[in-house]
């Protein structure tokens, strides 16, 4: 599998290659085809065949580069991190974390990146190649933010300086995916400060910030 963000081709186009440009050109367009058939119907009837036929790209081209419409999918994924971002920039880290927690959720539960993520969840436990993708380009952004987050909190004195940034991160969205994912339990508008509020004291520092 050669998956890459949008454009870019798995190496960087030589400057001035018509070659690439047209190879960047035709990725766009099979992109765009997918996000737009995603969107009106979902992942479940996302086809190579549908994609072909709305971007007007040959079929055999389309393979060529993407084995199945999970690699397209997750292409689309992949081209939609870098247009979001869950990692907020206040002046408390209490509040910094109940912002980051609400990013998640209306990213997932209100979003195309939310409906491609739960299309794509059983394919990527199956697909050891895909995991290894998602995971490099997909998680790995999950992880920066928070650990920005982090290097910040505890550079205010606010969190404790040995904190992992990775099981951080694995105890602030793992309820968010789990809800999302398996039990559908409801995440309303205070389901972010009651779990940072439930997970904030393991965090902090003695007389550390607290959620308002």
């Amino acid at each position: 599998m050669n998956i890459s963000r949008a454009g870019d081709g798995g190496t960087p186009p030589s400057e001035g290659s018509g070659y690439d440009k047209r190879r960047a050109r035709t990725q766009r367009i099979v992109l765009d085809a997918t996000r737009e058939l995603l969107a009106e119907n979902g992942f479940d009837k996302l086809t190579v065949e549908g994609v072909a036929a709305r971007s007007g790209v040959a079929k055999t081209t389309i393979y060529r580069r993407y084995r199945s419409k999970n690699d397209l999918a997750l292409a689309v994924l992949l081209d939609m991190v870098d247009e979001v971002s869950t990692q907020p920039y206040v002046a408390d880290t209490g509040a910094e974390l109940i912002t980051l927690v609400d990013r998640t959720v209306e990213l997932m539960t209100t979003t195309l990146m939310g409906l491609v993520m739960k299309g794509l969840v059983s394919e990527v436990a199956a697909d050891p190649e895909l995991a290894r993708v998602y995971r490099e380009q997909v998680v790995s952004n999950r992880v920066a933010d928070v650990s920005a987050l982090v290097e910040r909190g505890v550079s205010r004195g606010e969190l404790r300086p040995d904190l992992d940034p990775e099981m951080v991160t694995d105890l602030l969205l793992g309820p968010i995916y789990y809800r999302f994912f398996l039990s559908g339990a409801p995440m309303d508008s205070g389901f972010g400060k009651r779990l940072v509020s439930t997970l904030l004291p393991s965090f902090t520092t003695p007389g550390g910030s607290s959620p308002e």
